[in-house]
């Protein structure tokens, strides 16, 4: 009997123990819900809250843009669509399409404006205006019109202007006629006397440039512009201290009858140790100097 009285209370106090147990987990699920409930709660409320946010800052923005295109608008109207482009400038962070398209109106506005207050003899800088607008409204065929108008009228005063420079070279600067009268026969392709003059004048640079090839190749200039290999050379071979040599400036190279010609000025030490300095021109003829002269021998203009 006692047994059996036990077996019941033993029985009694496990049920007891795992209906607390089961409390026990019930009541830290709720508390679990709970919390989830709040955080949820909460991440909604804030979202509502960047929303209005962004809500605001839209309607903001769209109420600033409106009052900058009503000004740009205005500006343009009366003439300055310079400064409605600035304007424009200025809030680039409120671009889009209806303010770039308010932007593309007051470029063409501030072209026209400046083509109008261009001298009508300016032909650069009325092509440079009309191939801007030409660009910006490619169907508009006045634009184009222009603009080819202008590059003509540019074409022909270039073309008057280098012919009367091309009159005034002397005969005998075959380099410089050849290259003025390619420049000629390229602006005006039709025009026969550019093509026979740069034939002529080409001919004859041709002949030149074959003749100096009799010379050699043609002295460089180091990469300081003090000196060339070739008069470098010939110094240190004809020193009687070569390691005292300095090369301290060099002109550029030109030719005579003789061969490449080139002035070096350089500066070394005698046998006293003093240190002096002398200008010199040197003849070279393939890659060796074979003529010295004073620095007084030639003049270059």
């Amino acid at each position: 009997m006692n047994q059996i009285k036990e077996f019941i209370v033993s029985r009694k106090i496990v049920l007891a123990v795992v209906a607390a147990a089961i409390l026990s987990i019930a009541a830290c699920y709720g508390i679990y819900s709970i919390q989830q409930s709040i955080a949820a709660e909460r991440a909604r409320v804030a979202e509502q809250q960047r929303l209005e946010q962004e809500r605001i800052l839209k309607d903001e923005q769209n109420a600033k843009r409106a009052r900058i295109i009503e000004s740009m608008k205005k500006l343009i109207e009366t003439g300055h669509a310079e400064t409605a482009l600035a304007v424009a400038d200025k809030n680039r962070d409120l671009m889009n399409d209806e303010l770039k398209a308010m932007i593309h109106l007051a470029t063409e506005k501030d072209l026209l404006n400046r083509v109008e207050r261009t001298s009508k003899w300016n032909y650069s800088e009325l092509a440079k205006y009309y191939a801007e607008l030409a660009a910006l409204e490619p169907e508009n065929s006045r634009y184009r019109k222009e603009l080819k108008g202008y590059d003509r009228k540019l074409r022909k005063k270039l073309e008057r202007k280098l012919y009367a420079q091309a009159q005034a070279l002397p005969v005998d600067d075959i380099k410089a006629n050849m290259e003025i009268y390619e420049e000629l026969m390229q602006l005006n392709p039709d025009e026969q006397l550019y093509k026979s003059k740069y034939e002529r004048y080409k001919g004859k640079y041709d002949e030149f440039m074959k003749e100096l090839e009799k010379f050699g190749p043609r002295p460089q200039l180091s990469d300081d512009g003090n000196s060339y290999a070739e008069v470098e050379k010939y110094l240190k071979g004809n020193s009687m201290f070569p390691e005292t040599l300095q090369m301290e400036s060099a002109t550029d190279c030109y030719y005579t009858d003789a061969g490449w010609l080139v002035g070096c000025t350089y500066s070394e030490k005698n046998e006293l140790g003093n240190r002096f300095s002398e200008f010199l021109w040197f003849t070279i003829t393939n890659s060796t100097v074979l003529k010295v002269e004073p620095g007084g021998t030639y003049t270059v203009n």
